[in-house]
């Protein structure tokens, strides 16, 4: 009844305390961050490492293995998870909610650089960051197709170019793209004709690392003037591979020396990996004219037809911290 009677002798402190408790509340409404994914406070770490080719059983052994002993010895790790496959070990260490993120990092990426040393010969280094479990669930696709463009150019555009865009945006990470063709040059050989020239295949991979090399340019000062000076130690296009010597043979005609070129014993080609990920977008085209078969009466019905073609995308994650739905 007190608090009723004090109500009534002041009612102008009750609107203004009435005014402010529905002010604040506006306030805290529009900056209450919305998130549809929860976030997660304990610290991991993920460590990737990659070496194409090698099988499961030695990554586990050479690789996985490792890796969990060196980067065990972390200050407040709680427990680890690992996961070998074909070329590729990730080994994620959980540390204790009492543990900076900041720390755990420092320490997982020391210790895993110092255990490349061990590693076996030619791995890539591990690449060492902030793991967050919620964020393994792509919060979108990003799907990229060509009425013009075949799926090699279509899978470059997307690697190269439109994960550059989405770069840019804040809490965005778009790591891999499904679907399409990779660019390769192969050198594709005649076994009967390689044999027949005394050579082996290694022999023609020896030839390409000699005769294609990325060399620095220099500058070269001639009088008063300084030239800038291009190796162009590069074949400029892929038929140009085909004329590189692979060795020197003596002539059974007049007995000089000639040159067996690569374009003796096979070809060079600009083409792509055999495809092992496919991907198709489907999507309407034009509308159905007349009633037609069974299957297109019932298309009738949606007023358009859908064609599936092969194309690629772009799964869209949200970095650790970072809001869902701004993403």
């Amino acid at each position: 009844m007190g608090l009723v009677r004090a109500s009534l002798k002041n009612p102008y402190a009750v609107i203004v305390a009435a005014l402010a408790i529905m002010v604040i509340g506006v306030v805290c409404y529009k900056q209450m961050p919305l998130d549809i994914l929860p976030q997660f406070k304990t610290p991991a770490v993920q460590i990737l490492t990659l070496y194409p080719g090698m099988p499961t059983e030695i990554v586990e052994r050479d690789m996985t293995s490792r890796l969990e002993r060196w980067t065990s010895q972390s200050m407040g790790v709680a427990w680890q998870e690992s996961r070998s496959m074909v070329g590729v070990s990730v080994v994620r260490d959980y540390f204790r909610d009492d543990i900076d993120p900041n720390a755990a990092y420092s320490q997982v990426s020391a210790l895993a650089l110092s255990d490349l040393y061990y590693l076996p010969p030619g791995t890539i280094p591990p690449m060492t960051m902030l793991f967050d479990p919620t964020a393994t669930v792509p919060l979108g696709l990003v799907a990229c197709s060509s009425d013009t463009l075949d799926e090699t150019a279509v899978y470059d555009f997307s690697y190269f170019e439109m994960r550059n865009m989405l770069s840019g945006t804040p809490g965005v990470i778009a790591p891999a793209v499904f679907g399409g063709k990779l660019r390769r040059v192969y050198v594709y050989l005649d076994p009967q004709k390689v044999q027949a020239q005394g050579l082996s295949p290694l022999d023609v991979v020896n030839t390409l690392t000699k005769f294609n090399l990325m060399i620095p340019t220099g500058n070269a000062k001639i009088g008063d003037i300084d030239y800038a000076i291009n190796a162009e130690s590069m074949v400029e296009k892929v038929s140009d591979l085909n004329d590189l010597p692979v060795k020197m043979e003596m002539s059974n005609r007049d007995g000089s020396m000639r040159p067996v070129l690569i374009k003796d014993i096979g070809r060079a080609e600009d083409t792509n990996a055999i495809q092992t990920n496919v991907v198709r977008i489907a999507r309407p085209s034009e509308k159905v004219v007349g009633s037609g078969t069974a299957a297109h009466a019932s298309e009738k019905n949606t007023g358009a037809t859908w064609k599936a073609k092969r194309q690629v995308y772009i799964p869209i994650y949200r970095q650790p911290g970072s809001n869902s739905l701004q993403v």
